[in-house]
């Protein structure tokens, strides 16, 4: 059941002898799903989990849906923070597995319960081997998918409260093998915007459209120009994604009839501000620009989500050295290339240095994308994923 690399020790032994209690808990969630800062079940779980160490301080107070445990080393020192996402996303889960979500329309199909499971091994193993030199705050982090979680937390005064000096998190991922490590320096996952865009006319006859004013022609207008903002105002050798996830206007069986609305919306994924800044500028020009002269009112809400996800080179490089130090050096990716996916966990990086580490799930039985409903998390890499932490911390804490 669980993958085996160039390490053998006691850490990854006591992981090991208690992995079929945290399996059985990644699966309960699994079809427990719950959604933003809802997750009261999810935090009940976990809690049950980790009040049985002593050493370790909880709190689910501070941020509703979240759990902070923090655990004192038997010497001084800084305080790392180590952070897993715990909500769930709003689609159905396809999936056959005896496990899969119990909720319509409510799944795990990006991980996360895979996430709180090896965080939640790690913390109780450290907790019983706490002789090291500073302290560790677990954070179990809800409403990632919505971008407000993080963003909560670092608002809380969590980090100041505990001085947290530096932070990491990790993330499966399906391209890499099961058990694989990788990461960058640098920008590793984009920034994220959303747009939502209502035209207002005037509704009519369809055989009388002069005595109307059509908001199509406008819509099929601005579709169209959208795409030049990535083709022509911005430099090629830059990553940046402009995508519509939805065109609305009229319905559908009136074939007949000009509606008065019609509305879009959509997504833009940077990794610099000023790219950041001027997508949104050219979006609102073009939208007031194309309805003004279609006659038209517009009405846009501009909604901005997370920065840019930066790793810091200093906790890049020890976090990929401690992977290549437990599973190889040949099956540790150094430079990935960069996502157009996003992750609230750049807030924490705006704050105090960090990495985001990504971890393999790739195998036979396990091919499916994040956000697919047919994804599953797969829990062999659990042990490996906790062991890793657990070094981690110990390598960042040595006295």
């Amino acid at each position: 059941m669980t993958l085996h690399f160039v390490f053998e020790n006691q850490c990854e032994k006591e992981i090991l002898n208690e992995i079929d209690s945290i399996i059985e808990h990644r699966r309960t969630v699994h079809q427990n799903p719950e959604l933003g800062f809802q997750t009261q079940e999810t935090v009940q779980r976990i809690v049950k989990f980790l009040e049985q160490e002593n050493n370790l301080e909880l709190d689910t107070k501070t941020v509703k849906g979240a759990v902070f445990a923090f655990l004192a080393g038997k010497k001084d020192g800084r305080t790392i923070a180590l952070r897993a996402d715990i909500d769930a996303l709003a689609m159905d889960d396809q999936s056959q597995n005896p496990w899969k979500s119990q909720i319509k329309g409510h799944a795990h199909a990006c991980g996360h319960d895979g996430h709180q499971s090896w965080l939640i091994a790690s913390a109780r193993y450290l907790a019983r081997h706490n002789d090291f030199a500073g302290n560790v705050l677990f954070i179990f982090q809800p409403a990632e998918e919505t971008t407000k979680g993080a963003q909560a937390i670092v608002q809380s005064g969590i980090l100041e409260r505990y001085k947290v000096s530096e932070i990491y998190g990790m993330h499966d991922e399906p391209i890499l093998d099961a058990g694989h490590f990788g990461s960058r320096i640098g920008p590793l996952q984009a920034s994220v915007d959303s747009f939502y865009i209502t035209l207002t006319g005037k509704g009519g006859h369809g055989g009388y459209p002069y005595l109307a004013v059509d908001p199509l022609p406008a819509l099929a207008e601005l579709i169209l120009s959208l795409q030049t903002i990535i083709s022509r105002c911005i430099d090629p050798l830059d990553n940046v994604v402009i995508s519509l996830g939805s065109v609305n206007a009229g319905k559908f069986q009136t074939p007949n009839v000009i509606p008065s609305q019609a509305s879009l919306c959509g997504t833009v994924r940077t990794f610099t501000a000023e790219n950041r800044r001027l997508c949104k500028d050219l979006i609102l020009r073009k939208v007031n620009g194309i309805a003004q002269i279609y006659g038209l009112e517009a009405q846009i809400t501009y909604e901005a989500g997370c920065s840019s996800l930066i790793n810091d080179k200093t906790c890049t490089e020890v976090a990929l050295s401690v992977a290549q130090k437990l599973v190889g050096k040949e099956n540790v990716v150094t430079d990935m290339a960069p996502f157009m996916t996003s992750e609230d966990f750049s807030e924490y990086l705006n704050k105090v240095p960090g990495a985001m580490i990504q971890v393999g799930i790739r195998d036979e039985g396990h091919q499916a994308s994040l956000h697919n409903p047919y994804f599953d998390f797969n829990d062999k890499v659990l042990p490996i994923a906790s062991t890793f932490l657990v070094h981690l911390v110990l390598e960042r804490l040595k006295a």
